[in-house]
């Protein structure tokens, strides 16, 4: 799966991903930051912590993550009858909203100088600056690839019991 964040405007951008076992997908812009976009630290969090019930998690199981939209306008209706039928359950959805302020936080308290303090994150502060840097660099247009570090695969159904009557 890959997934792109483009610089749709001044302050805007929205997310595209293409996927190998499900339509391509995408979404507007959440919350926008010159240096480290809101989804962009959704993805490093879910990719770093192994987060696979989170958004990108769910979009690698061919999900739509509850917000983004099918890039084929045919396939609109379809997803919103499915969406009706059942609700998309992110297991690690808080987990990578925590860890998505915590990165924000780490960096933003590394690129002033001052310690961060918690090994887990100052791992990830080089790559935080790598991407910081590339998106700041981007104009109007634009775009940035990354790849999802695991694999896609099929969505897992819950366990249900099996009771045979005698």
């Amino acid at each position: 799966m890959k997934v792109t964040f483009v610089k749709t405007g001044g302050r805007r951008y929205r997310v595209d991903v293409t996927r190998d076992r499900a339509p391509g997908l995408w979404v507007g812009s959440i919350g926008y930051d010159d240096y480290l976009p809101h989804d962009l630290l959704h993805f490093v969090a879910e990719a770093e912590f192994g987060l696979d019930g989170g958004i990108f998690g769910d979009l690698a199981t061919g999900g739509n993550a509850r917000n983004f939209m099918p890039l084929d306008k045919k396939l609109i209706a379809k997803m919103w009858r499915a969406k009706r039928r059942k609700r998309t359950r992110l297991p690690d959805g808080r987990r990578s909203e925590e860890l998505a302020w915590m990165l924000e936080n780490a960096w933003r308290r590394h690129s002033s100088g001052k310690p961060v303090g918690d090994p887990a994150l100052e791992r990830l502060l080089p790559m935080l600056d790598e991407l910081a840097e590339r998106w700041h660099a981007l104009r109007v247009g634009e775009s940035m690839t990354l790849a999802w570090p695991r694999p896609e695969r099929r969505r897992v159904k819950p366990a249900t019991p099996h009771h045979r009557k005698r």
